[in-house]
């Protein structure tokens, strides 16, 4: 099934430091979306008064979007678990 859909997704921290550790995370990971998914999908995530913020817009095959999203919330995990250590 296609959609377009166009979210926002934002995570509180309350830490500047952190959020910007994490949101640095996930840019790396953003920038390694395969060219063709390029296309249809566009990940911008930033950091703002310690909270992560992630635009996500996307068209496509549903599928696609929610193995995105799926992505995304897993780098999270691990950025969280990463910065919660130091």
């Amino acid at each position: 099934m296609q959609v377009e859909a166009a979210a926002k997704i934002i995570w509180h921290y309350g830490s500047e430091e952190r959020a910007k550790a994490i949101a640095c995370a996930l840019e790396v990971d953003n920038a390694s979306i395969p060219s063709g998914l390029k296309k249809s999908l566009n990940v911008l995530t930033r950091w703002e008064n310690g909270d992560v913020i992630t635009k996500v817009k996307y068209s496509g095959e549903i599928e696609t979007l929610i193995k995105a999203l799926d992505d995304l919330v897993f780098s999270i995990k691990i950025a969280e678990d990463v910065t919660e250590k130091v």
